[in-house]
């Protein structure tokens, strides 16, 4: 009886043990959900990764693939890095492999670590054939030399000027940087012209560990300077081997080109005048624009300012023209005809200007000095008591003096520059005997003056006559005439002068006293 009474007591107290053990499986189970849900997502992140993983892995095949020579080569060097340094450096091997520009890196021992798709392509030398050696002088060079790379990593910048001497300079970006321009014969099929730049590679300790080399291709751009520069020589070399003065300026007004010609003239040398703008010197006493300065200034309208009697060239378009005195040029000033010529580019655009010069001095002079001869034989003519006229090898008159107008009526104003002297003499049309001389006729002599005319005995290439002209005065007159020729200081027919003088009264003195002598 107690037993059972003791289990009825204890009974309940088994049944809240029972349910507190019931409600603690409740919450496990609860919890084990939630940490099953957690794994579930932890596997979906997971799946996630490795879909993200597999992305990259695909991305990276083909420099994994291009890379795998290198990576066995330098496998032994990897297993002492530490995997949480793989990640980096195999995203730096991606982004030199990805770059653009050609370039490799070499270590301290001179041996390549990196060599770019970019550099393959160019060099046509595969990256496994050249990594883990100190081979990469074979791209440019026919013979084993240092890269400036090498020279950098050897600390041998004093070394620089006996591999690259003219052709490079150090960087304005970076320190310990090295910027150089050169040919490289061996490079391609016929040589490429290459900007390459060298720079240093330190650790953190300051250490050197290697140096980086990028390159970039100016073939192009090389060949059309050469281009352009031989232009400019075949340029200079005719303007410095024209017998004609002649200079060129920039837009910026400074002298480019000063030939040797124009040295002689204006006694300056090039090497005075060139790469400035003072070439006003060769020309005027005080500063002022030469017409070259105003027609690459586009000013023309001022050029009246300046110049007087500036004409538009005939033959080129936007060309100017002019004759001047300078008082300043030589020893007694010289006569120029200039011309000036705007350059422009293949664009159209002035780019600069030329002008050219010719001394016209002796020829100014002779024609000053013709002009004055002229100009004293129209005042000798003028006053001349003889009637005389002058012809031009045409047969128009340039002369007809005072003293014929007296004799003739006619004035000089209503004959000169016609060929209308036999007007004067003859009722018809016919030749005068200057006429006769200016066409070398002398044949002809005889059919217009039968009887009537003589060869001069003072004056050589001259005709001497004595006719009646019954058309000239009221009741005629009687002339005796002579016609000259009439050359230049080279020979050259140039005209004729004919020159009369009145004899009426004399002839007829003459017929009277042989009137007298008939009677007797």
């Amino acid at each position: 009886m107690k037993r059972k009474t003791v289990e009825k007591i204890n009974a309940p107290g088994r049944v809240k043990t029972s349910k507190g053990r019931v409600k603690a499986s409740k919450v496990s189970i609860k919890t084990s959900k939630v940490s099953v849900k957690a794994s579930k997502k932890g596997i979906k992140t997971s799946q996630k990764s490795v879909k993200t993983s597999k992305g990259n892995i695909k991305a990276s095949k083909a420099s994994i693939k291009t890379s795998k020579q290198s990576v066995k080569k330098t496998s032994k060097v990897k297993r002492n890095i530490p995997d949480r340094f793989m990640e980096p450096a195999q995203m730096l091997h991606s982004i030199f492999q990805g770059f653009s520009i050609p370039a490799f890196v070499i270590g301290a021992n001179h041996k390549v670590l990196y060599w770019n798709r970019a550099l393959e392509k160019l060099t046509n030398i595969p990256m496994s054939a050249v990594v883990d050696t100190s081979q990469h002088w074979r791209a440019f060079y026919a013979e084993e030399r240092p890269c400036m790379a090498d020279l950098l990593v050897d600390g041998a910048e004093n070394r620089i000027p006996q591999w690259y001497a003219g052709k490079y300079k150090k960087s304005d970006l970076l320190e310990e940087a090295y910027e150089a321009t050169d040919f490289f014969p061996d490079l391609g099929k016929k040589g490429r012209w290459q900007r390459f730049t060298a720079a240093v590679i330190r650790q953190s300790d300051g250490n050197i560990i290697g140096a980086i080399t990028t390159l970039e291709d100016i073939t192009e751009k090389m060949t059309a300077e050469l281009l352009l520069r031989e232009g400019e020589q075949q340029l200079f070399n005719i303007i410095q081997g024209s017998p004609i003065p002649a200079y060129v300026i920039g837009l910026d007004h400074n002298v480019i080109y000063w030939n040797r010609a124009l040295e002689k003239l204006s006694k300056i040398p090039a090497k005075d005048i060139v790469g400035t703008n003072e070439h006003w010197r060769a020309f005027y006493a005080t500063e002022r624009p030469c017409l070259s300065d105003l027609v690459v200034d586009q000013t023309m309208e001022t050029i009246p300012e300046w110049y007087g009697g500036v004409t538009k060239s005939k033959l080129l378009e936007d060309t100017y023209e002019a004759e001047g005195f300078f008082p300043d040029l030589g020893d007694k000033g010289r006569w120029l005809r200039f011309t000036v010529s705007p350059l422009r580019s293949s664009r159209g655009a002035i780019v600069g200007c030329i002008e050219t010069l010719e001394d016209i001095t002796e020829r100014e002079l002779t024609e000053r000095i013709v002009f004055e001869s002229e100009r004293i034989l129209h005042s000798v003519l003028e006053g001349f008591s003889i009637p005389a006229f002058v012809i031009d090898k045409n047969h128009q008159i340039l002369y007809w003096n005072r003293a014929l107008e007296k004799l003739t009526g006619v004035k000089a104003a209503d004959v000169r520059g016609t060929n209308q002297q036999w007007r004067v003499f003859y009722k018809k049309e016919r030749p005068c005997m200057a006429d006769l001389l200016v066409d070398s006729a002398l044949e002809n002599v005889p059919k217009w003056y039968s009887g009537k005319y003589q060869k001069s005995d003072l004056i050589e290439d001259a005709y001497e006559a004595t006719d009646f002209f019954p058309e000239l005065g009221d009741s005629g007159r009687w002339l005796r005439f002579t016609a000259a020729l009439i050359r230049d200081f080279q020979g050259e027919l140039i005209g004729a002068v004919e020159t009369l003088e009145n004899i009426t009264e004399q002839k007829l003195a003459q017929d009277a006293l042989k009137r007298k002598d008939k009677k007797e």
